[in-house]
Formats: structure tokens, C-alpha cells, sequence
């Protein structure tokens, strides 16, 4: 049995690391932006100055470029005769906690300013942090070793313990994917 879980680590080990000899984990913008499209319909409603008004999130979606995340949303505004539609962006924090091996990216503030026009003059009639409508924090695993000590059976009543400590952590935010490398050291020693 103890074979068995050494061979399905070394494999897992094997098949994922990159040609630089470390484990990476990638997140594409594709998987985060499906998982943002099941949330469904965000909208909400208000009143203020004697004006109903209705907002809605037609599309949300992250943005990947090198060295930065962004959470864009599409939102219309329905206040009786006056619609309008217009583009929220705002930054994305991504981070990596090697301690407890998540991935972590949170949507700062995504202020939408619900504005209508009147004779040609903009009144400003609310705002909404959209923001707080993606929550809870979006999370994946990261890429440390799931066991940090193995012990292989080396012969008769002998066992080696294989200590593996991460080292070298690194989060970094690529077109349309965010990566994160982690190499690993090794170290054996006979178990008394």
C-alpha cells in the first residue's frame, strides 16, 4: 500500500511538473469567467430624489494581461424612460498563500454610478459597488505537494522518510492565465 501511494506521488509529481523542474498550478481566464457566468443575473433596485430606477449585469467577466487582473462588467440602468448601459472596471487582487496553498483573487471595488440625463443635463442618481454582488472570494488549490513527508519502504525492516519542502514560490499574471510555480526539495533520511 505505501508503494502504492509513492508511485501515485512520484507519478503526479512527474506529469506536473514544467520543463524548469517545478510544480505549477495555471488558472485561464476561461475557467474564471465561466465560473462568473453560473452565478446568473446580478441586479438590484433603487429610489433616490423621486426616481425608481432597476440595474442589471448584462456580462462579467475577469481580464488576464501580463502583471494584471481586472474584473470588467457591462451593466443597463432602467429608470422608466431613461435606459442606459454602460462599463465598470475595476482591479483585481490576485494572491498566493503558500501556507495554506490557495489562490485567492478578490474584486476590488467595481463602482457603478447610475447617472440619467434630463434635458441634456446628468443627474447623478446612485452608485453600486457590483463587487460586492461576487462574492465569496473566488478560491483555487495552489500547487504544494499534497503529502510534505513520505516514508518508502527501502528493504527488510528498513523505511526512508522523504521530506519535501516547497521553496521558491511564485505567482505570476500572464495573457488570459494566471500561474503559479513552486519548486521542491528533497531531502531522505533512514527512519529510527
Amino acid at each position: 500500500m505505501k508503494y502504492l501511494i509513492c508511485i501515485g506521488l512520484a507519478l503526479t509529481l512527474f506529469y506536473s511538473q514544467g520543463l524548469a523542474d517545478d510544480v505549477t498550478v495555471t488558472i485561464s481566464e476561461k475557467t474564471v469567467n465561466e465560473f462568473i457566468a453560473a452565478i446568473g443575473p446580478v441586479k438590484g433596485k433603487g429610489k433616490k430624489q423621486g426616481i425608481k430606477y432597476n440595474w442589471k449585469v448584462k456580462k462579467a467577466e475577469f481580464d488576464f494581461e501580463p502583471g494584471s487582473a481586472q474584473f470588467i462588467a457591462s451593466v443597463d440602468l432602467n429608470a422608466g424612460i431613461f435606459k442606459t448601459s454602460n462599463i465598470v472596471k475595476s482591479k483585481v487582487k490576485v494572491t498566493y498563500d503558500g501556507e495554506t496553498n490557495k489562490i485567492r483573487m478578490t474584486v476590488e471595488k467595481a463602482i457603478y454610478k447610475i447617472y440619467i440625463k434630463v434635458f441634456g443635463k446628468k443627474i447623478k442618481v446612485g452608485e453600486v459597488d457590483i463587487a460586492k454582488y461576487y462574492k465569496p472570494k473566488f478560491e483555487f488549490n495552489g500547487p504544494e505537494p499534497v503529502q510534505k513527508v513520505v516514508e518508502v519502504e527501502t528493504g527488510k525492516n528498513k523505511v526512508r522518510i522523504i521530506k519535501v519542502t516547497p521553496t521558491n514560490r511564485q505567482l505570476t499574471i500572464e495573457k488570459d492565465k494566471i500561474r503559479i510555480t513552486v519548486d521542491l526539495i528533497y531531502s531522505g533520511s533512514d527512519k529510527p
